[in-house]
């Protein structure tokens, strides 16, 4: 019985050149994906940054009520921060540990009015000992306020809509997409 010789063409695996041809194939692909990016991902990226403030609120809300303390939320042009009302009457920020409370700027791309009680703030400009206008009280409840974002518009067919986040005197909060007019 005769052994076979094995030669270096007979070896398994894949080659360099072999690898590198899958990589450049599923760079290529993937590089298609990004550049498809249509009016719903820009609608859904829209969604997703007011569902994380929703979820946020909500958190801030439980903890007012559990730890007796006065949450506060401040609005600016570019985004938000949350703030805490200290021992000594003080608007302070959470502790700087804490990832989910830490200030947080929005896309330009992203424009943004707020309504205080129904009424809108034409600015936003705030001073850093300017006091939250959106109030998170110890006993449950909120400064009634509607936030609301606009979606980046379709350079094809010049639609614009935008999702508000509502949030009522009890604190109860909701997203809803919306028609924006001209």
């Amino acid at each position: 019985m005769a052994h076979a010789m094995r030669t270096k063409g007979d070896q398994n695996g894949f080659t360099l050149l072999e690898i590198l041809v899958v990589l450049l194939i599923v760079g290529i692909m993937m590089g298609m994906a990004v550049l498809s990016v249509g009016p719903g991902d820009r609608e859904k990226g829209t969604r997703d940054e007011l569902a994380r403030l929703k979820g946020v609120l909500d958190l801030v809300s439980r903890e007012a009520v559990l730890d007796a303390r006065e949450w506060g939320i401040r609005f600016s042009d570019h985004g938000y921060l949350f703030l805490v009302l200290d021992d000594k009457n003080q608007w302070r920020s959470p502790p700087a540990g804490d990832r989910t409370l830490q200030p947080r700027r929005l896309p330009e791309t992203m424009p943004m009015v707020l309504r205080i009680e129904g009424v809108p703030l034409d600015k936003l400009e705030v001073k850093p000992e300017d006091p939250p206008q959106v109030m998170v009280s110890s006993d449950g409840e909120m400064t009634p306020f509607e936030l609301e974002l606009t979606v980046p518009g379709d350079a094809r067919t010049g639609e614009k809509v935008a999702f508000r986040l509502s949030a009522g005197l009890t604190g109860r909060t909701r997203i809803e997409r919306v028609a924006v007019t001209p």
